[in-house]
């Protein structure tokens, strides 16, 4: 069972109604939905069920001598519960994307500006390098 905030219950029934007379944009909200749930699945990690083969050695034994009668192997089937874990890529990309305020790859420092460079792009000088004091040149 899934639940929605009231904010996404507001912004699905809107979508609805927007689209309720062109059935194309329906299909397109739909489908855009199912990215957006498939994107934040990928975002938080998930499990899921993996059909597996597994090699299966059967022996049977004499019940009076208690000597092993006959063996063989069988391939069965048998579903194992693998854990997908969150993709970070996918997280950056989300958070970059719903708030990009306050979820920057490269964060302005305060009453920075973004720069506009026209033409060739002028950088800052290198600092000198310092020389080496004397005595630990060659020292080992």
């Amino acid at each position: 069972m899934t639940t929605q905030s009231t904010t996404e219950t507001a912004i699905s029934a809107k979508a609805e109604s927007t689209t309720a007379s062109d059935p194309r944009a329906a299909q397109d909200a739909r489908r855009c939905r199912q990215v957006e749930d498939a994107l934040y699945r990928r975002a938080k990690g998930y499990k899921v069920l993996v059909k597996k083969t597994y090699k299966v050695k059967r022996v049977e034994y004499d019940p009076d001598t208690g000597k092993k009668v006959s063996e063989r192997e069988e391939l069965e089937v048998g579903l194992d519960e693998v854990h997908v874990p969150a993709d970070v890529r996918v997280v950056a990309y989300y958070l970059n994307n719903r708030d990009p305020a306050r979820w920057r790859e490269h964060p302005k420092e305060e009453g920075e500006e973004d720069a506009v460079y026209e033409g060739a792009v002028a950088y800052p000088p290198m600092a000198e390098l310092s020389e080496p004091e004397s005595g630990e040149e060659g020292q080992e």
